[in-house]
């Protein structure tokens, strides 16, 4: 079971609580518009519930996450307004940024 995220909006960001993965922007720099994000540890089996429901986080566009996990890494499941799921696996505690691209590619920048 995938460890549940709680997860408070602010402004116009998000902050994400898992343990110890600290605050990163997510930018969206896909041609497609996001409807779902869920993050939870790599040993989880359970994504929990969607982080921004009732929102959407459009093409070309970015938020604020602060996630806290009690792994050194962290997953995140990503959903487009078309119903397309992606998974993105293996992120380290202190990611600065992860840029999602068009394909199924992200890149992540470390403190």
């Amino acid at each position: 079971m995938k460890t549940k995220i709680f997860m408070t909006v602010l402004g116009a960001g998000a902050l994400l609580l898992v343990q110890n993965a600290g605050a990163f922007i997510l930018a969206n720099n896909s041609e497609h518009d996001i409807t779902g994000i869920y993050a939870a540890a790599p040993d989880s089996p359970d994504w929990g519930k969607n982080l921004i429901k009732g929102k959407h986080l459009g093409s070309r566009q970015s938020c604020n996450l602060a996630l806290e996990v009690s792994s050194d890494r962290f997953d995140l499941l990503i959903e487009t307004r078309s119903g397309k799921k992606q998974e993105f696996h293996d992120y380290p505690a202190g990611t600065r940024q992860i840029t999602l691209k068009t394909g199924g590619e992200s890149f992540f920048s470390v403190k």
